[in-house]
């Protein structure tokens, strides 16, 4: 077997292509640059590199990139950089100091799409627990049906009548609203007044404590019976007030104060009480807590489409399924996500001198971080939230931001406001494309971002088949 010839050496290789009449005719080298990081040579030509290799031309780029926060909520427009948002993961990296988010934008913006995939099933992924009030109906039945059927989850339906229940005077949700320590917390005697200054106005000092030892016998004599109270067992009590009720023993001895005087007390609020819930919350919050529900779920779905828009049992039932929740998760470790679909719905109620629904909201906020909790509120416009309010507040506190389109003046003007973005972005929000949106994470420059979904996804967030006509075909296994 005859040895191979040993390669040429490289010097003399490159004289002998120089010397061939058959060589190429190579075309002349650029002029060398000299810059103040080296020299340099210009080409021409077109050069393909791997993204790996061209992370190198933008070290700039590359070196101040975030971390990532969680699953990929998007692609960052101008850097091509992924993006992900997950408020807990945000929160772990010191980045915000808040978990709660706020997403707003026009009608079929996108916003919806994002809160469904990054914040819903993408975070029960994850191992959170999310609750969802879905407000939209969608052709008899919420939004998030497709979500729950990803998630093996059930949907919790109110309405009316033969939907769930949770009751007020549940014993998961503490009697009174100070803990051990005095801390402030949402507990049944807050919600309760909420619901009874809705019911009658704004109680005066005779109707409050009426209703406060009404709350008082009420649960005591459930407990006799071996059974939970219900707002009923309320306002029986407001009717009929013991012995107990008189403020001071001394006050009957005297004649001054007497049951029936206690009753005068309460008697109108107890009239008002009885018609508020056995009209618009009948069978809402007048109930035992129905059995069937799942508070171990990963995907709480919390189906409100059926409420009447003007019904105040819709904001209601946010605010006391929110405290239900919060009472019972504070004694489970875990991360949670509380979703608030049509946030605006928080201001309803909020009649001059009595306890909002955004102000029980916003208190189970201020305790968010202790239960690992996160708020995500979605609303239209910085104008649906009335300045000052308590609702603003959950708006304004908030870390993680997301602006889709502002299609009016006015509406990405209060946005540039509201949320300290820098001026040259007015344009832009007024003519964001679908499914893309300004990114504000704490006090980080902002970003514009693209939002991405797998194909599961896109299914799963559509809601154009009843204006179009189309479906889009689901993968197999899902029905909805």
């Amino acid at each position: 077997m005859e040895e191979a010839a040993p390669l040429p050496d490289g010097i003399e290789l490159a004289k002998e292509v120089a010397q061939d009449p058959e060589a190429p005719d190579w075309p002349p080298t650029g002029p060398v640059r000299r810059r103040r990081f080296g020299s340099y040579e210009e080409s021409d030509e077109s050069v393909f590199l791997s993204t790996r290799q061209a992370a190198a031309l933008n070290p700039a780029i590359v070196s101040t990139h975030p971390p990532l926060a969680g699953p990929i909520t998007g692609i960052d427009m101008d850097t091509g950089q992924p993006v992900s948002t997950d408020p807990h993961e945000l929160y772990d990296q010191r980045r915000i100091t808040s978990p709660n988010v706020v997403v707003l934008g026009d009608i079929s913006s996108g916003k919806s799409s994002l809160v469904k995939t990054q914040y819903c099933i993408r975070a029960v992924a994850l191992g959170r627990q999310v609750a969802v009030f879905d407000r939209k109906d969608q052709q008899g039945r919420g939004e998030y049906v497709r979500a729950a059927e990803v998630c093996k989850a059930p949907v919790i339906r109110f309405a009316r009548s033969g939907g769930t229940s949770i009751n007020l005077l549940d014993p998961r949700i503490s009697a009174t609203s100070l803990d051990d320590t005095g801390d402030e917390r949402v507990g049944q005697d807050r919600l309760l007044l909420m619901v009874a200054e809705h019911a009658h106005g704004r109680l005066s000092s005779t109707e409050f404590y009426a209703l406060r030892v009404a709350h008082r016998a009420a649960l005591e004599r459930a407990r006799q019976a071996d059974r939970v109270a219900t707002l009923h067992d309320v306002v029986d009590a407001l009717y009929a007030p013991g012995p107990s009720a008189v403020p001071r023993a001394h006050l009957a001895d005297r004649n001054i104060v007497t049951t029936d005087r206690v009753t005068e007390w309460g008697l109108e609020l107890a009239m008002d009480l009885e018609r508020f819930i056995d009209g618009d919350l009948s069978g809402l919050i007048d109930r035992e807590t129905s059995a069937d529900l799942d508070l171990e779920a990963p995907l709480l779905v919390f189906d409100t489409s059926a409420l009447p828009e003007e019904s105040p049992a819709l904001a209601l039932v946010m605010a006391l399924v929110s405290s239900f929740l919060t009472a019972v998760w504070a004694h489970r470790p875990g991360r949670r996500i509380i979703i608030l679909e049509e946030g605006y719905h928080t201001t309803r109620l909020q009649s001059p001198g009595t306890t909002s629904v955004a102000t029980i909201l916003r208190s189970l906020a201020k305790r968010g971080r202790g239960i690992g909790l996160s708020f995500v509120t979605v609303i239209h416009h910085i104008s649906d939230v009335p300045p000052g309010s308590d609702a603003m507040s959950l708006v304004r506190e908030a870390d993680v931001i997301h602006i889709y389109q502002q299609s009016r003046a006015d509406d990405a003007r209060e946005a540039i406001e509201q949320f300290r973005l820098p001026s040259r972005l007015y344009d832009t929000l007024g003519s964001l494309a679908k499914g893309c949106h300004i990114l504000r994470i704490g006090t980080e420059a902002p970003r514009r971002v693209r939002h991405i979904r797998t194909g599961l996804e896109v299914w799963m967030t559509d809601t154009d088949e009843a204006m179009t006509g189309r479906r889009v075909a689901g993968p197999e296994g899902m029905s909805a």
